[in-house]
């Protein structure tokens, strides 16, 4: 696995009553490099699941860290730096598939195919994978957290300010996109049914 490191360079910005809040402390020296020691490995392996591609991982992993430093005042009052710097990654590589107007379908298919050639049941990640562009955004997030990360509902609602209901209920909305999508590509494959959710 590619290994991030701490590229030296740039400079601080000026400094100004204007500066944007936790401007300072981003430029501590060392916060970047301590952000990346802790945590790169897990936001990159995030990034390199969604997005199945080494340079645009590390792409997104930079950003993700851009993007911390920038909220240093959340990321200091998160619970957890692990998992707000992952929630991050899971929103940007989101953001980057939608952009790109990932070819979920293709995926899908992609994933029968090898399927159907090998005569092997494709695990429950791959297939949140595949089946990630067929659900709306909410419920793609929600999805990553409980299929993926194997969060329960409880723990994804304090994760993302939801309450347990509104997780359930985005758990369904993706179950119901996935299962349609599922029936065209693979019809031996059965999602469990909304019902059927804790």
């Amino acid at each position: 696995m590619a290994r991030l490191a701490l590229i030296a360079g740039g400079r601080p910005g000026p400094e100004s009553a204007g500066a944007r809040p936790g401007a300072r402390e981003a430029r501590v020296p060392g916060l970047l490099e301590e952000l990346y020691r802790r945590h790169a490995p897990a936001v990159y392996a995030r990034c390199r699941y969604l997005l199945r591609d080494d340079d645009a991982a590390r792409d997104a992993a930079q950003d993700v860290f851009v993007r911390a430093l920038r909220a240093l005042d959340d990321l200091r009052g998160a619970a957890s730096p692990t998992a707000f710097l992952l929630r991050s990654a899971t929103n940007h590589c989101l953001n980057v598939l939608r952009a790109s107007r990932a070819a979920w379908r293709e995926e899908v298919a992609r994933v029968a195919l090898a399927r159907a050639e090998r005569g092997i049941e494709p695990d429950a990640r791959e297939l949140v994978r595949a089946l990630l562009g067929a659900a709306p955004p909410e419920a793609q997030e929600v999805a990553v957290l409980y299929f993926v990360d194997e969060l329960t509902q409880a723990e994804i609602a304090v994760a993302t300010g939801r309450s347990v209901p509104t997780v359930r209920a985005r758990l369904r909305e993706f179950l119901g996109a996935a299962r349609g999508a599922l029936a065209e590509a693979m019809p031996g494959i059965a999602l469990p049914a909304p019902e059927e959710l804790p």
